[in-house]
């Protein structure tokens, strides 16, 4: 049976379509469409990422886009069967050598357990035979004082911050990257960007960002350098930014984190 690559690569040769001409339409790099046709889906940066991929590639040589996924979780789903398989054969064991197991230790194991038991009550008899009997606590006289912690650099910063009605997020790539940006739940942003290009974003309440090379861009919010969003490579969805929210991603906030809703 014919594998997912192997499977595009005939479409699309049947339809005297290069690979080139894929990239240059989709602006999609010829290394991750040469993996894809190989089958080599681990070097792709994320499943979320592989099925924009497929559907670029099907809409290039005129496939339909549900066709190419639905072979995607076909493969996707014999994979797993096959790891969940020989996950099973390496953690089986012979049923006969347990029970031999058991007839051989069980027997110590009570001995070992009563020699314990006896041991223990010995202990606690003599014990209690000897020992003085206990003093009564004495009440405690202090009482202990609650410590009130300082506000964080964080809380400090944002309390006297201006309040903002709209966001503005200005992005320059600086390595090729996949972005989605949505403002106020409309998509804004959809696609493979290349260095140096730049684009602008406007919201009124929210910014929802994915990403699939979270070090690949650079970004300025509300006319302020923004932080780093992660490391190169690195796929990171659901970067949510708000009016009320929008100050953890600026730069100057050191100390804060950034934290994504799921």
């Amino acid at each position: 049976m014919a594998s997912l690559g192997q499977d595009l690569r005939r479409e699309r040769e049947l339809r005297g379509i290069s690979l080139k001409e894929i990239s240059s339409s989709t602006k999609i790099s010829l290394r991750f469409l040469q993996a894809l046709e190989e089958d080599r889906l681990d070097m792709l940066p994320g499943n979320f990422f592989i099925k924009a991929i497929l559907r670029s590639y099907a809409k290039s040589i005129g496939l339909e886009e549900d066709y190419v996924l639905n072979k995607y979780y076909e493969a996707s789903l014999e994979q797993e069967q096959s790891l969940e398989s020989k996950q099973i054969k390496r953690e089986a064991r012979p049923v006969i050598t347990k029970n031999i197991k058991k007839l051989i230790y069980a027997p110590a194991l009570i001995i070992i357990l009563l020699v314990f038991l006896f041991f223990l009550y010995n202990l606690f008899f003599l014990k209690k035979q000897t020992s003085p009997p206990a003093e009564e606590p004495k009440a405690s006289t202090h009482l202990q004082e609650e410590m009130t912690l300082p506000p964080s650099r964080a809380e400090s910063l944002a309390e006297f911050m201006p309040g903002v009605d709209s966001l503005t997020i200005e992005i320059s790539f600086l390595e090729e990257t996949w972005l989605q940006v949505w403002a106020d739940s409309v998509l804004k942003v959809d696609g493979l960007k290349q260095p140096g290009e730049k684009l602008m974003v406007k919201a009124n309440e929210e910014l929802l960002i994915h990403t699939g090379n979270a070090g690949g861009i650079s970004y300025i919010l509300n006319n302020k350098k923004g932080k780093k969003l992660g490391p190169r490579g690195s796929v990171i969805r659901n970067i949510r930014i708000t009016l009320k929210n929008y100050q953890r991603y600026l730069a100057q906030e050191e100390n804060t984190t950034i934290y994504q809703e799921n």
